[in-house]
């Protein structure tokens, strides 16, 4: 009796094992990333052309500034909307970024961005990215 409960104990322990090996290496595909590049309008729940309202977060100082001005917005969405960039949340925290971008929708909050953050999800850093966040910043007044 004890040599059969101890071969079950043993098949049980191996099985757990394979098991635990097994969930590990599936987990990104539980989580649905896949590290393919996505354009940044794909991550807009609907139309980002609506948007009208962006309010932006200098990393620096925390300085605020927003915008209302539609032909600006839709200016510097055309510029970033087909950006790629690539969700890796094996990506190393940004200990600080140079600006926080927060766009809305009639006053609802619909997508945030930082160069390497899309709707607080860690990115590998955008540059190009973060060149028209800092364009966007000075033109705003």
């Amino acid at each position: 009796m004890r040599r059969y409960s101890f071969i079950v104990l043993m098949i049980a322990t191996v099985m757990i094992l394979i098991l635990s090996g097994c969930q590990s290496s599936m987990k990104p595909d539980q989580v649905g990333v896949n590290k393919v590049p996505k354009e940044i309008h794909t991550f807009y729940p609907g139309d980002i052309t609506q948007v009208d309202s962006i309010e932006m977060m200098s990393g620096g100082d925390g300085t605020k500034k927003t915008t209302t001005d539609q032909v600006l917005i839709q200016e510097w969405i055309e510029k970033v909307r087909d950006l790629e960039i690539v969700i890796d949340p094996d990506q190393e925290d940004a200990t600080g970024v140079l600006f926080h971008v927060t766009m809305f929708e009639q006053g609802k909050e619909v997508l945030y961005m930082t160069p390497t953050d899309m709707n607080h999800q860690r990115m590998q850093p955008q540059l190009e990215l973060a060149d028209r966040m800092s364009e966007l910043y000075d033109a705003i007044e």
